[in-house]
């Protein structure tokens, strides 16, 4: 379980880039460690080797002194180049300095332009460098550094940093200087390095993960309180809410979100507990009524005429069922956007008129004004039996909801890139704390003050709205009377 969680994924990610990170590290500093040890050795052996030339020459221009003090002017006498006054000089330079500090751990060999060895500090194989050919060349006037093993004792072979240095004087080489040193205090120190690194960074690893295991637990505490507190959370008691931590982090946006999500998920259980409250009592007293006029008319025979009227107050219940069914299905095709909306190009006043003519009907039946006031042309894109359906079922809320000798004012006006109509009447008015939810699924205001209702009208009226792209607003003042604002995308000339 451990494995499969995401604390065990988070840690073994951390701990391989960890590993990555350490790698790269412990490579690049074996390699600058490497660079630096051999950069100090090799500008130890130039200093020397540039000493050993200076000193060498000091000595040479002593005997050339003294040899022009005896009257010895040939050019060719002081002539370093095969000549083996110079060599003894050299070999003489050699064996006085083979004790100096200086050259402590340190061969020194010096060589003829022709590559023969003409002094050396130790007695030890050749290590030469440059070819015949490459004395010849101009290879021989630079300075090349090599690692070369040679064995000073049988079977033991070490290394040694070798720098090869031609002197050149006239831009002609007089002779080879050659120092060279072992390598055995850089290997030993970057072996100890590099076993160093190499236990270090697993056990860095290890222990960053052992770290991170409890870093994880602590970070991850608030999760494992959520998802206890989530086991404990039924149907039956939503207002249970997670701990939210005091904390400004991901864990508290986690707990903010499921808190938010409790609380729809608890809105939504009690809207559709209500709606179903609600559709058992709508279509409880049909269905008894229904029941009860069967019961009657069966229990002796009737004339024609009673079963007429049976059958006709039967129909009714069934027409009443059927619009509330109907009501349901269409708002279950705007949930699932399957209603598709046949859009044509509409004039918004003649079809408003339209619909006031035949609602005034109903408006004069309680004594109820209805005027429609607009003085622009305005087009819209819209379905148009849905819009009628819109319209119709506002009016018809506005019309129950307002009493004897009140009044409602339909007017359609351009507002911006929207066609705005507005719904107006003299009607009792909703609450202040009620707005809000009067476009609620299955809401319904107060049902001992208010006309009974299954509270799916409004819900329907904005579903239409949406779905052309509009909105639709709503302003009220308790026993003042109510305003609907719809807003419709407008087609601009």
């Amino acid at each position: 379980m451990f494995i499969q969680s995401i604390r065990f994924k988070i840690i073994l990610w951390y701990m391989l880039i960890l590993a990555l990170t350490l790698s790269v590290f412990s490579i690049a500093l074996y390699r600058n460690v490497s660079q630096t040890l051999f950069g100090d050795k090799d500008d130890l052996l130039q200093s020397r080797a540039g000493g050993i030339v200076d000193s060498i020459d000091t000595y040479w221009e002593a005997e050339r002194l003294d040899a022009i003090a005896a009257g010895i002017k040939s050019e060719a006498v002081f002539s370093k180049i095969n000549n083996i006054n110079f060599a003894k000089i050299a070999q003489r330079w050699v064996e006085e300095k083979s004790d100096d500090p200086d050259l402590l751990n340190i061969v020194v060999q010096i060589f003829d332009v022709n590559g023969a060895l003409i002094a050396t500090s130790k007695n030890i194989p050749n290590i030469s460098i440059f070819s015949k050919e490459a004395l010849k060349s101009e290879l021989q006037k630079k300075i090349r550094f090599d690692t070369v093993t040679v064995e000073f004792t049988k079977n033991v072979p070490t290394a040694l940093r070798v720098l090869t240095m031609p002197v050149v004087e006239n831009n002609r080489v007089s002779y080879i200087v050659q120092v060279a040193s072992p390598l055995s205090s850089i290997e030993v120190a970057l072996q100890n390095l590099k076993i160093t690194l190499f236990v270090l960074l697993p056990l860095t690893v290890f222990l960053t993960g052992i770290i991170g295991v409890f870093l994880a637990k602590i970070a991850l505490n608030p999760v494992d309180k959520m998802i206890d507190t989530i086991h404990q959370i039924t149907a039956e008691n939503l207002k249970l809410k997670v701990n939210i931590p005091d904390t400004k982090d991901e864990i508290k946006r986690l707990a903010d979100t499921f808190n938010e999500m409790l609380g729809r998920l608890e809105h939504a259980f009690s809207s559709q507990r209500q709606f179903i409250e609600d559709f058992a009592h709508e279509l409880k007293t049909p269905l008894a009524v229904l029941k009860g006029e069967m019961e009657v008319v069966l229990k002796k025979m009737r004339s024609v005429e009673e079963y007429q009227l049976v059958l006709l107050s039967n129909l009714e219940e069934v027409n009443r069922i059927n619009k509330i069914v109907e009501d349901l299905l269409m708002l279950a095709r705007f949930d699932s956007s399957v209603v598709v909306l046949d859009m044509k190009r509409l004039d918004v006043a003649p079809m408003l008129k339209s619909i006031v003519d035949d609602m005034k009907v109903l408006a004069a039946q309680k004594n109820i004004g209805m005027d429609f006031i607009t003085q622009d042309t305005i087009t819209i894109y819209g379905d148009n039996n849905q819009l009628k359906r819109l319209f119709v079922n506002l009016l018809d809320n506005a019309i129950k909801y307002t009493p004897g000798k009140g009044g409602i004012i339909v007017s359609a006006t351009p507002s911006g890139d929207y066609a705005k109509i507005i719904i107006s009447d003299t009607g009792i008015g909703i609450p202040e704390s009620e707005i809000e939810h009067i476009f609620d699924r299955f809401y319904r205001l107060d049902k001992a003050r208010y006309t009974p209702g299954f509270g799916l009208g409004l819900s329907i009226a904005k579903s239409i709205v949406e779905a052309h792209k509009g909105r639709i607003e709503v302003e009220s003042k308790l026993h003042q009377g109510t305003t609907f604002i719809i807003y419709l995308p407008m087609i601009h000339a």
